[in-house]
């Protein structure tokens, strides 16, 4: 743990030195500018947030005129609180939005619209998937800073001792229905039942889908998405798996068997590294398999891209300095900070090659998932999906509907509650 412990220290410090060097570059945008406060929400967790006190003050002495004040909102809060303040015109200038936040937000009025200021440059060298999210209706609301995406996560030894290379995951669905029968009755993998957000990858796997704006069409019931369900179901249910019947407990109960070796495979995103490395399994990192949710029929693959950003409201009277600063906290140094010191993933590709990130296997392994991550729907009601989703998905593993019938009525649902003009696609 010492030497770990070191490890991190010394690619975080590394990491700030790098970003002490860009911040040098941005502070002569502000540098002429009268003194300017610029108001700022954020949600990180305890240990992010000293991450970001750091850089800010970093930030602050090579800009003299400007000065961040900060304030931590409760990131299940932060809706609620944004949404009101804007409303009142009070909004912070800057807020790190969750990216479901962003085309909700831009719809209402609440956020400035940066097309103008993001460079083509920066637009080629954000990772599709999260960039994603901060366009909406032709316009560019904000910038990503932290997107995740899930992952199958598995432990090397346990893998070794079933006869597997660790070094080749399962590439397939039916490669990793074969991996887990290997493990024996219960050992295999455990897989969640709670959130319909953990059953995405099956859905994409097997050419489903969620919505089609474009089109005004809900895909959830359509043949792909009940195949995908199915074989998510079919897997759920296996011998090989270990039983998840308190789905009210499921993410501990999962975290807890795969850090003590009770299960050899779970699916999770990058967050859950921090606490993966607690586990007596993981007392070295280099235990730790990383690999993106296999292809189904077709080669379809794809986890859905969650994560953070950051957005500028519509009643900043700072815009050119607001737009400074967040533009500082997605270059690549300020994100090799925040993976090097909270295991965060980078939004940008040129950011993997810096060496505080590149020496972080972790980071460098998720970078495989996020290139085959799916967005979900960029529209205002995005967010409100998981309401009705995740009812259906517990009604179907719990078999008190079929997997037909689950998935029709999560439609219905989304078409009584959100899109009433969309139509819904079975075939």
């Amino acid at each position: 743990m010492k030497r770990t412990r070191l490890r991190t220290l010394i690619l975080g410090v590394t990491a700030l030195a790098l970003v002490a060097a860009v911040v040098a570059a941005t502070a002569s945008a502000t540098s002429k500018q009268q003194k300017v406060t610029i108001t700022f929400w954020q949600t990180m967790n305890a240990q992010e947030t000293e991450t970001l006190t750091a850089l800010i003050k970093t930030y602050e002495s090579a800009n003299p005129s400007v000065s961040i004040d900060m304030t931590t909102v409760p990131f299940d809060q932060r809706e609620t609180k944004f949404t009101t303040a804007a409303a009142a015109g009070t909004a912070p200038d800057v807020m790190r939005a969750e990216i479901a936040d962003v085309a909700n937000w831009a719809a209402r009025g609440y956020l400035t619209d940066i097309t103008s200021r993001v460079s083509a440059a920066d637009r080629k060298d954000f990772l599709p998937a999260a960039f994603a999210y901060y366009n909406y209706a032709g316009k560019i609301w904000g910038l990503p800073q932290a997107p995740d995406a899930l992952a199958l996560l598995y432990n090397k030894k346990m893998v070794k001792a079933a006869g597997l290379n660790p070094s080749k995951p399962p590439q397939t669905m039916t490669q990793l229905t074969a991996w887990c029968k290997k493990f024996g009755d219960g050992k295999g993998i455990f897989l969640r039942g709670n959130e319909a957000y953990f059953t995405q990858p099956w859905v994409w796997a097997y050419g489903g889908g969620l919505v089609d704006i474009a089109k005004k069409q809900i895909l959830i019931a359509n043949s792909g998405s009940r195949a995908g369900m199915t074989a998510y179901k079919t897997l759920f249910n296996s011998k090989c798996a270990l039983p998840n019947r308190d789905f009210a407990n499921d993410y501990t109960n999962a975290m807890t068997a795969f850090k003590n070796g009770q299960v050899a495979m779970i699916v999770n995103g990058p967050w859950s590294t921090a606490d993966v490395f607690q586990g007596p399994q993981f007392k070295s990192s280099a235990n730790l398999g990383v690999a993106p949710v296999p292809k189904g029929p077709g080669g379809k693959q794809g986890s859905p891209v969650g994560g953070n950003g950051f957005v500028i409201s519509s009643n900043s009277k700072n815009v050119a300095a607001a737009y400074n600063f967040i533009s500082f906290l997605t270059k690549g140094p300020a994100q090799a900070a925040f993976a090097a010191k909270n295991n965060l993933l980078p939004s940008r590709i040129s950011s993997y090659k810096i060496p505080a990130v590149k020496t972080n296997r972790t980071i460098v392994d998720f970078l495989s998932v996020m290139k085959v991550a799916t967005a979900r729907p960029v529209d205002p009601k995005g967010g409100q999906i998981y309401a009705d989703f995740n009812i259906g998905v517990q009604r179907i593993l719990k078999n008190q509907v079929s997997v037909p019938r689950g998935m029709a009525e999560i439609a219905t649902a989304w078409k009584q509650k959100l899109w009433p003009t969309y139509t819904i696609v079975l075939r």
